[in-house]
């Protein structure tokens, strides 16, 4: 069995903003994908949010640690782009 999975086309953003985990101003890295909400993860304690909801926690060794690691990952590759970008992208997105 074959199985196919799409995902959208997405433009990483950063933003630095309160950690309700955390009680403090933290680092966010962001996945913004048209026509979904734009999916923000602390870099510090690795919560994500889509929309104000907190994302489900894994039960699983680890996961905290990885989920920071990545945030940091998208945080250090979203820093090519600027909000003229992030707007253009958007244009398109809904032009296409």
């Amino acid at each position: 069995m074959n199985a196919v999975v799409c995902r959208p086309n997405q433009f990483l953003l950063r933003r630095i903003t309160f950690c309700p985990t955390e009680q403090k101003r933290r680092r966010f890295a962001g996945r913004d994908a048209a026509w979904y909400g734009t999916t923000w993860t602390c870099c510090g304690c690795g919560d994500s949010w889509t929309d104000g909801e907190r994302h489900e926690r894994p039960f699983r060794r680890g996961w905290r640690s990885a989920a920071v690691a990545a945030a940091r990952r998208v945080w250090d590759e979203a820093a090519a782009f600027d909000p003229a970008d992030h707007a253009a992208w958007v244009r398109a997105e809904v032009a296409a």
